[in-house]
């Protein structure tokens, strides 16, 4: 009888050792997630989202690491939100915008104007997401890393150089998003579709006179090469995300889930403002070495400008209601969201990415 006691209790160690040596592997298991991003490396959108995934990999203690697809190196712009619901990307960066009519509210960040940047944009991205169950059912396939904002879109031109209304009629200009075509249209100028990459060659072979991309935008696809002016009149901001593929999230253990978690929402989207805010001062210091004039607009043109707004937010309005949505509580909820920030920030102030001191909590 004692032996036989003394070879349960083997057994029973020998069963413990292998089921901690299995825990103990399942601990130490490393997690590789591929990110598609259509902006190249070098961009502050490249650098962002290194420096982001940097932080979660030190925090999970290697056990999440990341390869980053740049430069559409994966799949094209227009396709990374299927391709993370397809699982053929874990999580992609990408713009709300060229996907026409997939995310309207989100799309309503457009209608601001004026004094807005992409640390405001941002924070009232997050409170939308937050407080808006509208909004949150365009995500409802998704996790949600975050949603935040690009810095203001200026009207940039390769030869022409308005100071009235009437010097912008039947200009071909680049533009990203319903909203802001309509606001293109409204102004007279003829909106043009022309995906991210091919913006250089379509400004170089004069296939559109101009384009209005933020001022990171710029920078990463060496527009500064093909423009002649660039008018500092914030035409609009665009939205941002960072959508993961949920099964891949939801496969994770606890642990990893809470780290990534950890570094989503308000962090990463309060980062991502910080970096992209900090690209307007690239162009303003470089410009003069391209032969790119920067100028602010004449009282007539911004005057000009600024009047088709309730004509475009009006069909916004419309637009939503044609989806089923209520778009004018809709609309009011974004303006409303809108001015908690209001003179919250002074974009005349330059900032780094340095000037990022978050903390995740």
């Amino acid at each position: 009888m004692k032996s036989k006691s003394v070879w349960k209790v083997f057994v029973l160690a020998g069963l413990a050792v292998l089921l901690l040596a299995a825990a103990g592997g399942a601990s130490d298991r490393v997690y590789t997630l591929t990110v598609q991003n259509h902006d190249p490396a070098s961009s502050i959108c490249g650098q962002y989202l290194e420096a982001w995934g940097a932080k979660i990999t030190e925090a999970s203690g290697g056990r999440l690491q990341f390869v980053f697809y740049h430069g559409s190196s994966l799949v094209s712009a227009g396709d990374a939100v299927d391709a993370v619901l397809n699982g053929v990307a874990d999580m992609a960066w990408s713009v709300p915008g060229i996907y026409a009519g997939r995310f309207p509210i989100t799309d309503g960040l457009m209608l601001l104007s004026g004094n807005i940047n992409a640390r405001m944009g941002s924070k009232i991205l997050m409170d939308l997401l937050t407080e808006l169950p509208e909004m949150q059912d365009e995500y409802r396939d998704f996790k949600v890393i975050q949603l935040s904002a690009c810095s203001y879109h200026p009207l940039s031109l390769t030869s022409r150089r308005p100071e009235k209304i009437e010097d912008v009629s039947g200009l071909r200009v680049r533009t990203a998003g319903v909203t802001a075509s309509n606001w293109a249209r409204a102004v007279g100028m003829s909106p043009m579709t022309v995906p991210t990459p091919e913006t250089y060659e379509s400004l170089q072979r004069n296939v559109i006179d101009g384009c209005m991309n933020d001022w990171h935008n710029l920078a990463a696809f060496s527009l500064m090469e093909v423009l002649s002016y660039i008018i500092d009149y914030p035409v609009h901001v665009s939205s941002l995300f960072i959508l993961m593929n949920k099964d891949v999230f939801e496969s994770l253990p606890q642990d990893l889930r809470d780290i990534i978690d950890l570094y989503s929402g308000s962090y990463a989207s309060d980062m991502a403002g910080i970096y992209w805010d900090s690209t307007r001062a690239w162009i303003l210091d470089t410009a003069a070495d391209y032969g790119v004039e920067v100028y602010e607009p004449s009282p007539e043109l911004v005057a000009a400008f600024d009047a088709v707004r309730g004509e475009v937010h009006a069909e916004y309005i419309s637009r939503l209601n044609g989806m089923g949505l209520n778009g004018q509580r809709i609309y009011d909820k974004i303006m409303e969201v809108a001015a908690r920030y209001e003179g919250m920030y002074d974009f005349s102030q330059p900032v780094n990415i340095s000037d990022f001191t978050g903390h995740a909590n």
